[in-house]
């Protein structure tokens, strides 16, 4: 019982981070679009954006996230075949993640 208790805090937890850092990307993207400037892919981490943020793909998996038109297009097929792409995978989070030493 204990055992899934803290097993549930944990998953609530790394919820709760993920929807900071893409918040946070968020609004670093709507900046970024602002100044004119190209961010990085959030899901391979490339330089493959286009500079205007709108003619970017949408994520389907995280609302509000530009992400490049490859990722999309994998998005998209990942979503037909029923497995997404876990977002612990995305680009983003993995740096995000050894920045912070959580992983």
């Amino acid at each position: 019982m204990f055992r899934k208790v803290m097993q549930m805090i944990q998953n609530y937890a790394e919820k709760k981070l993920l929807d900071e850092v893409f918040a946070t990307y968020l609004d670093v993207q709507d900046a970024a679009a602002e100044m004119a400037q190209v961010l990085p892919c959030p899901r391979c981490g490339k330089l493959t954006m286009k500079m205007r943020l709108h003619s970017n793909a949408l994520s389907r998996q995280v609302p509000g996230i530009m992400i490049c038109d490859q990722c999309g297009t994998e998005e998209a097929l990942d979503a037909m075949a029923g497995k997404p792409k876990d977002a612990h995978e995305w680009a983003l989070v993995k740096i995000y993640m050894k920045g912070a030493n959580l992983k």
